[in-house]
């Protein structure tokens, strides 16, 4: 278990730090073809460019459409309920029932809409 475990460690270290040569070898190819273009500050800035803006046009696109999040149940004894189905089901069903029992007693006296 902590063999498999330590083997996908490094193998994600492995992967992590050939991307990360990776792109910076991507970079500086890309750079070193664009000095006759536009000198050298240029051609890095170029490059820069060219590797920074995709990802940061993805995270823009994930901020822009996230989805919504869910309203959580209306009332305290609904929030308390989803805690209890969260931990142990077999309380849920007993809370799900006491839950229901005292909403009606609750609302027993209010005009319907």
């Amino acid at each position: 278990m902590i063999g498999r475990l330590a083997a996908k460690a490094v193998l994600l270290a492995v992967a992590a730090g050939m991307a990360f040569f990776g792109i910076g070898l991507l970079g500086s190819a890309l750079a070193a073809s664009l000095v006759a273009l536009f000198g050298t500050a240029g051609a890095y800035a170029v490059a820069g460019g060219v590797l920074l803006l995709p990802p940061l046009f993805w995270a823009l696109a994930k901020l822009l459409f996230r989805p919504k999040r869910r309203e959580p149940p209306p009332g305290l004894i609904g929030v308390l309920a989803g805690a209890l189905a969260r931990n142990s089901p077999m309380l849920a069903a007993a809370g799900a029932a006491v839950t229901a029992a005292v909403e009606l007693f609750l609302n027993r006296n209010k005009p319907q809409k």
